[in-house]
């Protein structure tokens, strides 16, 4: 190395010469030097697109939204999603609100009376609830019209115990098949410009249940108090939202195909030669991939999965859990299984109970301490289950985890049936 002089004889830059030798290691050097940051760079494109193209979004540390799941039905990974009725279904039914009304069937004014008091309501509380105009017999049946008055006095512990009592009964649609939102589920509300602020608070003021899962029963009432159409279906929207479980199926390239094609294709009008080519197809793939549970259901679930039934006609009968549960692998739906009774008549012909689920089709039940059948589903794979919550048309057909659906029934036993033909 030399210093350069300028011409008044003062240094200046400063000058690098090199000799052959040292003009070729330095050129050693620098081929080296980017071959091995272009290694890295490809490395690590390499590592990050391992494993098959899943096209899922990646996993939120926060709430765990994917998970995987592995054993002889494949490969399960599953993302938690929630699911709002459509805006269209809320439009007409909005224009005019109804009254809510509770129907007792085959109970007197008198044992209706008992009934809430033994549930919460102190003597007076329950008189002045069924005063002369709330109250009328019709037939064997006590009708009943709640006041606004008696529905918003009703403390949060009162209306647990209550419509607790009431559930199983067939009173009323929302109480014996409330919406059903996990403690955090709500948070969602507060950022929801759909919601005016009052209509938020008074929801709030009706929401009941215990501190893992909240019910909500008083739709009529709080729809009634809301002015104005458009703020009544933004309310409705919002609060319809339910969780669900959006699932799919694994194939790597060196998936056991026929392993998979026999658990789902065990099922009931699910056929393997409807099965494999999707599989095969996904085996074939540089990096296998996924399809959704959705194809490897029968025509029934497959039809409805992640829908909400349509709004009844006055009338028409509504499509509950056990419909959905005991039509699952049904060509055409039998309409029997509206009938409970016919439920159970299926239940103690056709089914035997087993210790824990293991097949897709076998099926879930959820009783109550009187031996009661107060929920059913159908279990899929994992702890995956299709599910059509109760006897209200506002519920979607889903798939839920069998934990999360046995929070909704916390007071009820679960029992797990399978087909005798299985």
């Amino acid at each position: 190395m030399a210093k350069l002089k300028k011409e008044n004889g003062t240094a200046s830059a400063k000058e690098f010469r090199l000799n052959l030798t040292g003009l070729i290691g330095l050129c050693l050097c620098l081929v080296a030097g980017a071959a091995f940051i272009t290694g890295k760079l490809v490395g690590t494109r390499q590592e990050s697109a391992a494993g098959p193209g899943l096209n899922l979004p990646a996993s939120d540390v926060a709430d765990g939204a994917i998970s995987a799941k592995q054993g002889p039905w494949g490969e399960l990974f599953t993302q938690n999603i929630t699911l709002e009725r459509p805006t269209e279904y809320f439009s007409n039914e909005l224009k005019a609100v109804q009254p809510s009304a509770w129907t007792f069937h085959g109970m007197t004014v008198a044992q209706v009376k008992s009934l809430f008091i033994a549930n919460g309501l102190t003597q007076p509380e329950a008189e002045r609830a069924l005063a002369p105009d709330r109250v009328s017999t019709q037939g064997t049946n006590a009708l009943f019209k709640p006041s606004e008055e008696f529905v918003l006095s009703l403390r949060p512990e009162t209306r647990d115990r209550l419509y607790e009592a009431l559930r199983g009964l067939d009173v009323n649609l929302y109480i014996g098949s409330p919406h059903y939102y996990a403690k955090d589920q709500l948070e969602w509300l507060k950022g929801d410009a759909r919601v005016h602020p009052d209509d938020l608070a008074l929801f709030k003021r009706l929401i009941y249940g215990g501190s893992d899962v909240r019910r909500f029963s008083d739709y009529e009432t709080l729809m009634g108090k809301i002015p104005t159409l458009e703020r009544r279906v933004g309310a409705a929207v919002s609060f319809s939202r339910q969780p669900a479980v959006l699932a799919r199926l694994c194939i790597r390239p060196d998936a056991d195909i026929d392993k998979v094609v026999m658990y789902w294709g065990n099922t009931s009008n699910v056929r393997l030669i409807d099965v494999r080519p999707m599989l095969e197809a996904l085996k074939r793939l540089p990096r296998g991939g996924t399809l959704s549970l959705m194809y490897l259901l029968p025509p029934f679930a497959r039809e409805r999965l992640y829908t909400f039934p349509p709004p009844p006609a006055p009338g028409e009968p509504i499509p509950d859990c056990h419909w959905s549960t005991f039509n699952f692998s049904s060509v055409t739906p039998d309409k029997r299984f509206l009938d409970l009774a016919e439920c159970k008549r299926h239940i103690d012909h056709d089914f035997y109970q087993i210790a824990r689920p293991g097949l897709c089709g076998d099926v879930v039940l959820f009783k109550n301490n009187k031996g009661e059948l107060r929920d059913s589903a159908v279990y899929l794979a994992a702890d995956l289950v299709f599910s059509k919550i109760g006897k209200n048309y506002t519920m979607p057909w889903t798939i839920m985890r069998i934990a999360d659906l046995q929070a909704l029934y916390s007071n009820c036993s679960i029992v797990y049936l399978r087909n005798k033909t299985d």
